[in-house]
């Protein structure tokens, strides 16, 4: 009995998957590669210079082409008269050690500066991916439904396709006609509401 049931079990375990292998060979299934969009697309390729121009905006600012340049100097100096040192003869040199100790509180500065950068950066391109995505996601829908599609997926999701149900290129073109730039952009996503104004304001 007990084989016997085993047996219908694995027979309607075929049978249902032989129904979904024909439910999916009938439906029209595609991909989309989101990191080609991005990097491909007038509106990601805006982003990327925006992003480069923050970097080196920051550069300047914090002066990191300067301070760097002196740190990768005074490491250079320093290292024929230090690499064989022990640190009680270092201790012994006052005039070294200041030396020593000076250039590790500017490499310290300079790391300080990077990491702010570096934040400021991430926190843009962060934002910059959000609302990406939330024009990318209409652009999707659309081209899918001009190709009469039933199944959209995402591109590192799949093992394997074929060039011909790739929609990545018309999805950039999507874009490029509906949002190529970033004041597009910031016209297509949603707004925020107004402040209320205040009680008695006006009066």
């Amino acid at each position: 009995m007990k084989v016997r049931n085993l047996a219908l079990a694995a027979a309607l375990f075929v049978g249902l998957s032989n129904m979904v292998g024909a439910a999916m060979a009938q439906a029209k299934v595609f991909v989309v590669n989101e990191q080609k969009v991005r990097a491909e697309s007038k509106l990601g390729k805006a982003m990327d210079a925006s992003l480069n121009e923050l970097a080196n905006k920051g550069v300047e600012q914090l002066g990191l082409k300067s301070l760097q340049s002196e740190v990768q100097s005074e490491a250079n100096a320093l290292k024929p008269q230090t690499q064989s040192l022990t640190r009680e003869a270092l201790e012994a040199n006052p005039t070294l050690k200041a030396r020593v100790e000076g250039l590790s509180k500017k490499a310290g500065e300079l790391q300080q500066k990077q990491n702010v950068l570096n934040a400021t950066v991430e926190k843009q391109d962060t934002g910059y991916s959000y609302a990406f995505y939330a024009v990318m996601l209409p652009a999707i829908e659309a081209v899918a439904k001009e190709a009469n599609a039933d199944i959209v997926l995402s591109y590192p999701s799949t093992l394997y396709t074929k060039d011909a149900i790739d929609l990545s290129a018309k999805v950039i073109a999507r874009l490029d006609a509906t949002v190529p730039t970033l004041e597009a952009l910031k016209a297509a996503l949603p707004q925020p509401p107004a402040n209320p104004a205040a009680p008695g304001g006006g009066q």
